[in-house]
């Protein structure tokens, strides 16, 4: 993944594992979103600090095999270009949501240190901004819900997941 972010939002869209197989490219990505009958879950630019708050690495260094990780960057890569597309086939989308489920995150948001943030160039850059911790709590703890929400839905309907980050 690219270090200059500039403005980048990571959206997840519903689809199925036949579709993702046919996604190799931005337009084709764009086309399937246009589509209003799909659900999206958008975290605006929340992705690289909420893989950073819960796997202690940036979104640009995405852990293996491991469900959180994948919860964000997805279970593979489609495209690397200008915009970041991955996608996560079903049966993998059951066991994030079910890792999501599992996850206590007020734990994690309790170590909650803005220095480790910045230090670490977690994207956005906004971790000099002492006085706005708790608002970026509550931001982070907003798209962690979203997104648990999210996978909850996509496992429950056997769906399977596209992430873009633009």
């Amino acid at each position: 993944m690219e270090e200059k972010y500039m403005g980048m939002i990571a959206n997840y869209q519903s689809t199925t594992d036949t579709e993702l197989e046919k996604f190799m490219c931005l337009d084709d990505v764009e086309e399937a979103q246009e589509n209003e009958n799909l659900e999206i879950c958008d975290i605006d630019k929340m992705w690289d600090a909420l893989h950073f708050l819960l796997t202690g690495k940036s979104a640009s260094e995405p852990i293996e095999d491991n469900l959180i990780s994948e919860a964000i960057v997805g279970q593979f890569n489609i495209s690397g270009e200008e915009i970041f597309i991955s996608g996560t086939k079903t049966d993998r989308v059951k066991e994030i949501a079910k890792a999501l489920q599992e996850l206590n995150f007020e734990t994690y948001i309790d170590k909650f240190d803005m220095r480790a943030f910045r230090q670490n160039g977690i994207y956005p850059d906004i971790w000099g901004y002492e006085d706005e911790a708790d608002l970026i709590k509550d931001d982070l703890r907003n798209s962690f819900e979203n997104l648990k929400k999210f996978y909850e839905k996509m496992a429950e309907q056997e769906r399977a997941v596209l992430v873009s980050i633009c």
